[in-house]
């Protein structure tokens, strides 16, 4: 154990929690092969290229007529030019015929061009009599035409390594025929409960107790494809003990999310217990967050330690603020935008005195105008407040907070209310 720590007594800003996090992590993540079917939502590992261009061949962008576009340069209402058509070509099918002077093949949405012609006139403008066509619009050569490669191009990049594979890119690889994709393994996360108060939902126990519910909504926030969360045993206020559990979960896991203990109380052993659990290259205790300020960050053998409140909101914004954005840097991946809205404010809400403040509110929409309305509940265990709000509001540090009636944006996690 390495006890020359970085411990910051006074609290810290999210932003330079992340970044100095980021400066010491150590964590290598394995590659799997995996069916292109079966990627949604894994972190991919290598950047997609195309093997062909994209159409492989130039194609009508129109029903309609193909043509040559010099055939008809003097076509008008009142000297309109016929071309004799020579056959037809559907989407899918090779054509057989090529074009000369004079003539015109029908033509489907997406068929290949036939040699020999560079022009697509639309069904629309076209009068069709027996085997000719009659135009009385010139349109110019190369119009309504799908060149080779307009999509992509072979070598092209089509899907950056680290993307998160989404629907649209399960469409791109079918396109490309990759049927095979490389992604990253999943990033294993052990969670662990703490504190004597605790007991399990469907265990029995006094009026003195306290429900364990953090592990299980950290465990649901966990649960992306890219993620695999795993919900250990409640760990008693005990050093040893704590410490043990701590060590094993880190040898087995890429992270580490551990909930209670982790104030200044003389119950509060999370910080101590991490450092005895292995070498220590960073402790960060108390961040620039409200509810939250207890949070803490550590790296243990290079790998995070993520320190959260025992209270419920304190707890879920503190995976929100840090731990989330810190789980998506450990993958290179881009964190998702979160829904934003603005919406005026029912009434005044004050600053955090230097922190960051998350409130709970629930928008709603009244006529044409969002209204974002503060829960008024006092202290962090108040877990019934993230049930009856849809949206953190925001207090930054350097702000005196805002007046009622003043417009602000709302990061959404429900629907708004009508």
């Amino acid at each position: 154990m390495t006890m020359g720590y970085r411990f910051l007594k006074k609290l810290t800003k999210v932003d330079d929690v992340i970044a100095l996090t980021l400066k010491k992590l150590s964590i290598r993540l394995g590659i799997e092969d995996v069916n292109f079917d079966e990627s949604l939502g894994r972190v991919l590992a290598e950047d997609i290229a195309s093997d062909f261009d994209e159409p492989l061949v130039d194609e009508s962008a129109f029903e309609g007529y193909a043509i040559r576009g010099a055939d008809i340069l003097s076509a008008s209402q009142y000297s309109p030019i016929k071309l004799k058509v020579i056959g037809e070509v559907r989407i899918g099918e090779s054509p057989i015929m090529r074009g000369t002077r004079g003539k015109a093949v029908k033509i489907a949405t997406g068929a290949a061009l036939p040699d020999g012609f560079d022009t697509v006139v639309p069904v629309e403008y076209v009068k069709v009599l027996d085997d000719e066509i009659e135009l009385s619009k010139s349109f110019p050569i190369g119009d309504n035409i799908i060149k080779r490669g307009e999509d992509f191009k072979k070598g092209q990049i089509m899907i950056r390594k680290g993307k998160i594979i989404d629907p649209f890119d399960i469409s791109m690889l079918a396109q490309l025929r990759k049927l095979k994709v490389k992604v990253l393994e999943k990033l294993r996360i052990a969670i662990i409960p703490t504190g004597n108060e605790l007991i399990e939902p469907g265990e029995l126990g006094d009026v003195y107790k306290t429900v364990n519910t953090n592990s299980y909504a950290l465990s649901a926030f966990c649960k992306e494809p890219w993620m695999e969360p795993h919900r250990l045993k409640i760990v008693k206020d005990d050093l040893e003990a704590l410490a043990k559990a701590i060590k094993s979960s880190i040898e087995n896991h890429h992270a580490l999310i551990i909930t209670g203990g982790t104030s200044v109380g003389e119950l509060d052993l999370v910080p101590e217990a991490v450092q005895r659990a292995g070498e220590v290259d960073l402790m960060i205790r108390g961040i620039g967050i409200q509810p939250g300020r207890p949070t803490g960050v550590a790296l243990v053998n290079g790998k995070p330690v993520f320190m959260l409140s025992g209270f419920p909101v304190a707890c879920i914004t503190g995976f929100i603020a840090i731990v989330r954005p810190l789980l998506y840097k450990m993958v290179n991946a881009l964190e998702p935008p979160r829904p934003v809205v603005k919406a005026i404010l029912e009434s005044k809400v004050s600053s955090g005195l230097g922190v960051a403040k998350y409130v709970r509110v629930r928008v709603k929409r009244i006529g044409k105008k969002l209204f974002a309305e503060p829960i008024r509940v006092m202290g962090s265990s108040t877990l019934s407040s993230l049930i009856e709000a849809n949206g953190f509001l925001i207090v930054p540090p350097e702000s005196e907070g805002f007046d009622g009636n003043s417009e602000v944006e709302v990061f959404l996690y429900n629907p708004i209310q009508e």
